[in-house]
């Protein structure tokens, strides 16, 4: 079980990253940085900066309820392993991106999280999955939110 908890916690490490510093980052900004603390010379553009490429509401079936972009999802024919999706994010990549989402709980899901992949990485049409778990780390179908977070392009 720990094997399989920390191969899960290094192949998703960048969505956790991202996932901690959007809801932790901006609380800490808010408490602690002064008005104007944060001048054009210490903050480079070059060095942080993205943007959500595409994105969409699903429910535990697997079908689109809404998105920004043409998302397609298929869910695991077989059902050999449930909560499981496959994207077809229906666009171009133009910078390095990253798949992340949340159970959305407010929709009907328990609590819970998603992890998210690219197995096909191609520049056109990229191809990426989610997984939907309950608070045990189950897997289990549960409706969720995902986004298809790319860099600014330079």
């Amino acid at each position: 079980m720990r094997h399989r908890i920390g191969r899960h916690l290094r192949s998703n490490g960048v969505a956790y990253l991202a996932l901690f510093m959007a809801t932790g980052g901006t609380s800490v900004a808010a408490v602690s940085l002064t008005n104007h603390s944060i001048d054009p010379v210490k903050l480079d553009p070059n060095a942080i900066g993205g943007y959500v490429r595409a994105w969409a509401s699903v429910n535990a079936s697997g079908k689109v309820t809404a998105s920004g972009g043409r998302v397609t999802v298929r869910v695991q024919a077989d059902g050999a392993q449930p909560g499981l999706y496959y994207f077809r994010w229906n666009t171009k990549l133009t910078s390095p991106c990253t798949v992340i989402g949340n159970v959305d709980s407010e929709a009907g899901g328990a609590p819970g999280y998603v992890t998210g992949g690219f197995p096909d990485v191609a520049r056109t049409n990229p191809t990426s999955v989610a997984v939907t778990y309950s608070a045990a780390g189950q897997a289990t179908p549960q409706p969720f939110d995902v986004e298809l977070l790319c860099a600014t392009p330079r």
